[in-house]
């Protein structure tokens, strides 16, 4: 059976856009007023321009709009993010959430210039590989193990430093309940808003920064979520089956890598994860029951050690994950996969939406720029689904290409837009793409 999308579809991408905020518009009304029109503005702006995204710049791309306008919808408005996210969730959940989806914790670094933005400090700063001036906000992203993907919640952190400082909180606007937590704690009040939003999911994923941390994993296993976390190759454990007790200590833990160290060849498991711009993802694989180190003796609870040797990366990965032990290696591995679907998700947020792009300074702000980008991140993945009936291989940036030339733009004329469109070499390349005659396998 031939596929494609067709001219229709095409023609109807403005109607769906339209469809898509109606659901949200009502979330955007305060006690003096409906700033449901500046929403679609704003996110409007952000999938038209290619180049920097500030307010400036959206008058330029989006009619009936103006500067003033858009920044007092995003610095100072009222309207509030929760129902907004919960809708949010709602919707991604039904999109892509089931018992083979996962939920996603990754930090995003931004640099800034200046002391003035809220949680701006010299911290670590993942976006540049050093200590910097920068923010750091904890997302949460909802992927399934074929790709699909988006942000369903956001947290902004707070240095020690700047929860301390009266006179920086009360400029930048941060409420007086916010108090010191860390970036798992964050992570834990998101996964449980996920959850209180019904969320559906397999398991959660997160980096070492989360994996090496006790608690967070000791109160996912406690609320009996699954979790498959990265650990430093350093961390120290006890293979299944060690006796320890509390007055003699029969073997010592060893570090995950020299534990490795005495698999077999034959333990070892070779998969192909997805596909690459290289090529495949192979990856040489086995795991372990073990036992986690507690004050030089073995926890009570039997965990996996997944070890994972990617060969195109020549890197070798650690994880820990309190699956049952029933789970296959294959299952495992699988889920020790899907937190890479977040990292291009925020990939996707900064290079099709602006993600990254901002210029504003308060709590408020912030918080109002990445639930429009969230926002926009859904409507993305919508339209890619809805069209990838018949389209299979369309991704995140074709659906923003087409948008960019279908959807209304400033000082072009709806009947001037079919040969606006036309002239765009990157419109022709999609085209191309999409029309292209498939096989169904």
């Amino acid at each position: 059976m031939e596929t494609f999308v067709s001219e229709i579809d095409l023609n109807q991408s403005p109607g769906r856009v339209e469809a898509f905020f109606e659901r949200f518009s009502e979330l955007f009304k305060t006690e003096t007023r409906d700033v449901g029109d500046r929403a679609m503005d704003y996110i409007l702006g952000g999938l038209h321009l290619d180049k920097k995204f500030v307010l400036t710049n959206i008058p330029k791309v989006v009619p009936d709009t103006d500067n003033q306008r858009l920044h007092h919808f995003v610095s100072e408005s009222p309207w509030k993010k929760e129902p907004v996210i919960e809708r949010l969730q709602e919707d991604a959940s039904g999109l892509i959430g089931g018992e083979d989806s996962a939920l996603v914790v990754d930090g995003v670094s931004f640099p800034k210039q200046g002391e003035k933005s809220v949680g701006v400090a010299r911290q670590w700063c993942g976006n540049l590989g050093k200590v910097e001036n920068c923010q750091v906000g904890v997302f949460l992203g909802l992927a399934t193990p074929d790709g699909e993907r988006t942000l369903i919640d956001e947290r902004l952190f707070l240095p020690e430093d700047w929860i301390e400082d009266e006179e920086c909180r009360k400029e930048a606007g941060v409420p007086e309940n916010v108090k010191f937590k860390t970036k798992p704690e964050l992570a834990l009040e998101m996964i449980d808003e996920a959850e209180k939003n019904d969320v559906e999911f397999g398991w959660v994923n997160a980096d070492s920064l989360y994996g090496r941390s006790s608690s967070f994993r000791e109160k996912l296993n406690k609320k009996d979520i699954i979790y498959m976390v990265d650990i430093p190759k350093d961390t120290k454990l006890f293979l299944a089956g060690t006796k320890a007790l509390q007055s003699e200590i029969e073997e010592n833990p060893k570090r995950a890598d020299k534990l490795e160290e005495t698999i077999d060849s034959n333990q070892k498991k070779e998969l192909e994860l997805r596909e690459t711009e290289r090529g495949k993802l192979e990856s040489e694989v086995t795991a372990l029951r073990v036992h986690t180190n507690k004050n030089d003796h073995p926890s009570d609870r039997e965990e996996w050690l997944l070890i994972r040797r990617d060969k195109n990366k020549n890197e070798t990965k650690y994880f820990l994950s309190n699956a049952p032990p029933e789970t296959t290696l294959d299952k495992l591995v699988e889920m020790s996969s899907t937190r890479y679907w977040i990292e291009r998700a925020i990939e996707d947020g900064k290079s099709e939406i602006g993600m990254d792009d901002y210029q504003v300074r308060k709590w408020i702000g912030w918080h109002h720029h990445m639930t429009m980008t969230m926002l926009a991140m859904l409507l993305l993945l919508e339209m890619k689904i809805d069209l990838g009936d018949n389209c299979p291989d369309l991704t995140i940036q074709d659906v923003r290409d087409i948008l960019q030339q279908t959807l209304p733009r400033r000082n072009v004329t709806k009947r001037r837009l079919p040969k606006t469109v036309r002239r765009k070499n990157k419109t022709e390349k999609i085209h191309q793409k999409i029309t292209t005659q498939k096989k169904r396998k």
